[in-house]
């Protein structure tokens, strides 16, 4: 995933806050994070935007999501070369904050 914008960010920041606090929202974080971003705060998440939370575990210490893969040719994948040609982004954060 692309580094996230100042307003992306500060809108996840929204959702892990309250996700902190708030055990309702955190369980449908979980289960249809799409929904639960909604109903709390208003904002549709695009179809094509894929989003899963999960929650470290009580018997790890660290959680790490590893960063995507790196072709070392320096050439961009299939899929890679999609998401950067041309099209329109889509800021799904904005009305989170």
């Amino acid at each position: 995933m692309a580094s996230l914008n100042p307003s992306e960010q500060h809108a996840l920041d929204a959702v892990v806050a309250r996700a902190a606090t708030d055990l309702t929202f955190r369980a449908a974080l979980l289960t249809d994070p799409r929904a639960a971003i909604q109903h709390a705060f208003g904002v549709r998440i695009p179809d094509d935007v894929r989003v899963r939370f999960v929650e470290r575990p009580a018997d790890i210490d660290a959680l790490i999501v590893l960063p995507d893969v790196r072709h070392a040719s320096g050439e961009l994948s299939d899929a890679d070369l999609e998401s950067v040609s041309g099209g329109q982004q889509i800021n799904w954060a904005e009305g989170l904050g």
